[in-house]
């Protein structure tokens, strides 16, 4: 017999930002990597472009796109790397979710403020 009340989890959310995290990781950080650490050095892209553009609305939301999802998908890994390796933090997912959420909150105030 089926259950037709079964048990929810509140696990999709943060599979959610975990996954978002891991696809910007491996999209767009070899782009940053590119403009920032060989770009701008040469002069090929001039850092008042970059200035201008990380103060225009879509430059806050491509710092805060690049910033939040890595730092869930981190702390997702480390969470799920310490259960694997037996080490059980009590309140484990409270914390390392706790911590990305505070981070997440610190990153969007400072981002609006820029």
């Amino acid at each position: 017999m089926v259950d037709q009340n079964p048990k929810r989890s509140g696990e999709p959310p943060v599979w959610l930002m975990f996954g978002a995290g891991g696809t910007v990781s491996a999209i767009f950080f070899p782009v940053v990597i590119l403009i920032i650490g060989l770009l701008l050095p040469f002069g090929l892209v001039d850092a008042h472009n970059l200035i201008t553009f990380a103060y225009s609305w879509i430059g806050k939301l491509v710092i805060l796109v690049l910033t939040i999802f890595p730092m869930w998908c981190g702390l997702h890994r480390i969470h799920h790397g310490m259960h694997d390796l037996k080490v059980h933090v009590p309140a484990g997912g409270f914390i390392f979710y706790g911590l990305a959420t505070i981070y997440t909150v610190w990153v969007l105030f400072a981002v609006i403020n820029l």
